[in-house]
């Protein structure tokens, strides 16, 4: 097959175009997870748990579940959340099986009185300047590591 030259440029530019817009669809499907204003609160000298809070942001097409968090500030790290009981006390109580859906296209709040990261077995005190890191696991998005200034309660809307 003889090609002419502008014949080629225009098979050239329509493949490029062709790979531009596959590209682009390949990258709006399934979650795209984004964290949002991380923080800790400072812990009490003798605490031996703590917490952590932020928005996690779900902008794709298809739910994601966070499966687990990891960090070095304490020997255990748990998603956890706040519940009322038949009573009205307010319970704290792990999430059930460690799996918290974020939807597509929508958000969670994870906010003092809701659903937080708690922090089991501190291995020192949370001190207001100090930042933690934190890696959150997803069952489609994978491993999401975090910065979370520990500061008081208040700050970028929390």
């Amino acid at each position: 097959m003889n090609l002419s030259p502008k014949r080629f440029l225009i098979i050239l530019v329509l493949l490029s175009l062709l790979a531009v817009t596959l590209a682009a669809c390949g990258g709006s499907k399934g979650p795209q997870i984004e964290i949002k204003d991380p923080w800790a609160r400072p812990s009490p000298k003798m605490a031996t748990s703590g917490a952590a809070y932020m928005i996690i942001e779900n902008k794709g097409n298809e739910d994601d579940v966070l499966i687990g968090v990891e960090g070095d500030v304490s020997d255990a790290v748990e998603i956890h959340e706040m519940t009322i009981d038949e009573n009205n006390v307010m319970r704290m109580r792990p999430v059930e099986g460690q799996r918290l859906v974020i939807p597509a296209k929508s958000k969670v709040e994870l906010k003092p009185g809701g659903y937080h990261i708690m922090l089991i077995g501190l291995k020192h005190q949370l001190k207001e300047g100090e930042v933690i890191d934190l890696t959150l696991k997803f069952e489609k998005s994978g491993e999401i590591k975090v910065q979370a200034p520990v500061k008081m309660e208040g700050g970028m809307g929390g």
